[in-house]
């Protein structure tokens, strides 16, 4: 079952063509803004950081979410944290809570974007020329990741 996308950042260009490739697939348009990944910090030298949903196992935006229009969903082989459109009312407080800035408000319309792992086939994963991106099979989502920034968030 396709779990999440993980990312190599040590062999991430900072192309950004996961972003563009990203955004067409759900936006028929390209632009970092319609994108549901987002490359950081790509000025020829320094690290790049890679945001994407982590398709937490107990999402922080799912709970955030005051009129439950985030949930997670398993269909065929792909587990995801879906937001359903039809109930949002464009408040802004899953993007608030996602402690990994993995999902934002659509620059256009009133409801947030994020990963839906594109039904099992992430265009991003098959487009990265560097290799940086994969799709995680397993049967849950990393939880050793949520604990560690649960702690550091209590301060231990």
């Amino acid at each position: 079952m396709l779990v999440r996308i993980e990312v190599d950042e040590r062999a991430c260009t900072g192309c950004r063509l996961c972003e563009a490739v990203c955004s067409f697939a759900h936006e028929d348009g390209v632009g970092p803004g319609l994108a549901r990944i987002w490359v950081l910090n790509t000025d020829l030298w320094g690290p790049r950081r890679v945001v994407v949903c982590r398709q937490c196992a107990d999402p922080a935006c799912e709970k955030a979410c005051p009129v439950g229009a985030i949930k997670v969903v398993t269909e065929e082989s792909v587990r995801y944290v879906a937001v359903d459109r039809d109930l949002c009312v464009g408040c802004g407080a899953c993007e608030d809570s996602c402690p990994y800035g993995a999902i934002a408000m659509h620059p256009d319309k009133p409801w947030p974007i994020k990963c839906d792992l594109c039904g099992g086939d992430p265009a991003c994963v098959k487009y990265c020329a560097a290799g940086a991106l994969s799709a995680a099979r397993g049967s849950a989502p990393v939880r050793a990741r949520e604990r560690r920034l649960r702690l550091v968030k209590k301060g231990n």
